[in-house]
């Protein structure tokens, strides 16, 4: 926004001294009276400075800040806490034996693990998240009241001192004119002290900042908070890591950053429609590759559910990650603690315990990294797709009747109106669902056999040499698999397709962060750029919900606009009802501005509120 220059020219303002002479206001024995137009005394209204002072404790924005800091706690109470405690009520329900002590009566122990569960919520030293988040959240709408009031302040300060100066100017240029009047400096500068201190909070509310100071008030703000929210918990928490907490907010702010980029055309047009596919694809490459090799870079419970939904068989991952070792190989003696890891699979299965011996052979035959499904590498893909249908499905039913459970009236209603169309679609998400997993299960073990038994066989005819499974089964075969099972997300629908970028990104960047990055810096530098990056992220991500709330996704728009206590129709520039009051005062406005008696357009805003400040002051 551009500053306007508007003080008056010399001979300008003696031209208008001259024309329409400015009567200074007559000191009186009260400061509270003041001169009107019509030279009539007229009590003004006392100051409430100490009033308002104390009424400033239980103003609207001190009480929205801190039903923010109750939400904001609440909410990471409650996402710390829920995951817990349903865990702990689902493994009693299904072993209540293997929870309980022994002597002891289940429903008492049940009680009093869920207490320590419940209490262990509240210590910021054991999860934390809740201060996390009220720290965030609360203390950014609490420095945004406390910045936004200070510059009101100053702001209206600097215009009682600019407007005083002024009429300074033009008595002094009358007085060379010949004017009989007395000089009023010292009045006015006792007159222009007085004003600045009888400033009340009254009038500092009727001062509207511009846009683009109310968001740098906001990005500041919301900076400080942030900051000061994470180095709270590497001091509570120093031996438990936070890094999720900020990748999260990290890949949020990626994607406020990745509208704003489609929005202004930064990019080519495919970002736009396959961004979010080339983002899932490259991201699950980085989860599925460190599943294989490396489990201990992804978080515990997503590595369990990996494994769980792959359905493979421990001996043959082992089997994967000693071949990229060194630790197995083929047509040699290995060590006894690998040299009967396929042996005894292949017992196990039915296959002659010699199909999984080391020494005895060069390669891996396709039956036993099928674990004796099939020997058809096509058959067996389509073996593992309808198995993975099936326990997708038992997992994204209930997810799709959740709805439902939630508000049965609303879906009862529906159901009633058109029960095909309300059933079918429910089926048909279950079934879209239960399908994309299953494609990016059969994909990640297609990609392995593609390369075993067509990539490989190809190279050998081209080079003339015949390689063991040292060179077959390396690492080429699973990254190939981890590649191609990131694009099942094309079964998806398009908006979903980002937010399932969005659930698998962070956990892609903090692999990866962990392969790059261990061990190389230390751990004051690490926690000083996790700071950073989570209060650079968090300040874009509250910035953008404040005033580029089009820019934040739905999904974050509902429940963090809740806490912040943000609304979906923000008012415009002219601030409601203002704008409709200043576009019929434009003429006015212009006099003003002509007159010297505005503060740059780039402060403040609404100029009609500082002109009603000046004539309820008795023109300050």
């Amino acid at each position: 926004m551009e500053t306007t220059d508007n003080t008056a020219h010399p001979a300008q303002a003696q031209a208008q001294a001259q024309a329409q002479p400015q009567i200074p206001p007559t000191p009186t024995a009260n400061p509270h009276l003041h001169q009107t137009t019509n030279n009539t005394p007229t009590p003004s209204k006392p100051s409430h400075t100490k009033t308002n002072n104390n009424m400033s404790l239980l103003s609207p924005e001190l009480v929205s800040a801190f039903r923010v800091c109750i939400r904001s706690y609440g909410v990471g109470y409650v996402f710390a806490t829920a995951p817990k405690l349903i865990k702990t009520l689902l493994g009693f329900i299904m072993n209540p034996r293997k929870v309980t002590t022994k002597g002891q009566n289940p429903v008492v122990t049940l009680v009093k693990t869920l207490l320590t569960v419940i209490k262990d919520g509240t210590s910021s030293k054991r999860d934390g998240m809740g201060m996390l988040l009220m720290i965030t959240l609360g203390g950014y709408k609490l420095l945004e009241i406390i910045l936004t009031q200070g510059i009101k302040k100053a702001a209206l300060a600097q215009h009682v001192q600019h407007q005083q100066h002024l009429r300074q100017q033009q008595q002094q240029m009358a007085d060379k004119e010949g004017s009989t009047s007395s000089s009023p400096s010292l009045a006015d500068n006792d007159q222009s002290t007085s004003s600045l201190k009888n400033l009340t909070m009254k009038d500092v509310d009727k001062v509207n900042l511009a846009e683009d100071m109310q968001q740098r008030i906001t990005m500041f703000a919301s900076f400080l908070s942030s900051a000061a929210a994470i180095v709270f918990m590497h001091r509570k928490r120093p031996n438990h890591a936070t890094i999720d907490y900020s990748l999260f907010a990290v890949v949020r702010a990626l994607d406020v950053f990745g509208h704003v980029a489609v929005k202004n055309k930064w990019g080519p047009r495919w970002l736009g429609s396959y961004g979010a596919v080339a983002v899932f694809v490259l991201a699950c490459t980085e989860i599925m590759f460190s599943w294989l090799y490396e489990p201990e870079r992804l978080p515990g419970p997503y590595a369990f559910w990996i494994t769980k939904m792959a359905r493979m068989d421990k001996r043959l991952l082992e089997t994967l990650r000693a071949v990229r070792t060194g630790e197995v190989q083929f047509k040699r003696v290995n060590p006894p603690h690998v040299h009967n890891l396929l042996t005894g699979l292949c017992e196990d299965i039915g296959l002659n315990p010699q199909m999984g011996d080391f020494a005895l052979r060069s390669r891996l035959p396709c039956e036993v990294v099928h674990q004796g499904i099939t020997k058809s590498c096509e058959v067996h893909t389509g073996y593992r797709w309808i198995q993975g249908f099936m326990v997708s499905t038992g997992i994204y039913l209930p997810v799709h009747l959740l709805p439902a459970l939630l508000s049965p009236k609303a879906f009862f209603n529906r159901l009633q109106e058109n029960p095909v169309a309300t059933v079918s679609s429910t089926l048909m998400a279950t079934a879209r669902s239960s399908a994309f997993l299953a494609t990016y299960i059969a994909l990640i073990w297609y990609g392995i056999c593609t390369w075993r038994s067509k990539v490989m066989p190809i190279t050998m005819k081209l080079t003339g040499k015949r390689y063991t499974s040292n060179v077959v089964d390396h690492i080429y075969g699973p990254l190939l698999g981890s590649f191609m099972c990131g694009f099942s997300v094309l079964v998806e629908k398009p908006h979903r397709r980002a937010e399932m970028a969005l659930y698998v990104l962070p956990r892609a960047i903090y692999s990866m962060w962990s392969r790059i990055m261990a061990g190389r810096l230390s751990r004051k530098v690490e926690m000083t750029g996790e700071a950073l990056m989570y209060a650079v992220s968090m300040s874009m991500l509250l910035t953008g919900m404040r005033w580029k709330r089009e820019m934040v996704r739905p999904s974050m728009q509902g429940l963090l606009g809740w806490i912040v206590e943000i609304k979906k129709t923000r008012l415009s520039r002219g601030h409601g009802h203002q704008a409709v009051e200043n576009t019929r005062k434009g003429k006015a406005k212009a006099d003003e501005h002509s007159n010297g008696a505005a503060l740059p357009q780039s402060a403040i805003e609404d100029r009609d509120a500082l002109a009603a400040i000046e004539k309820e002051r008795g023109g300050i």
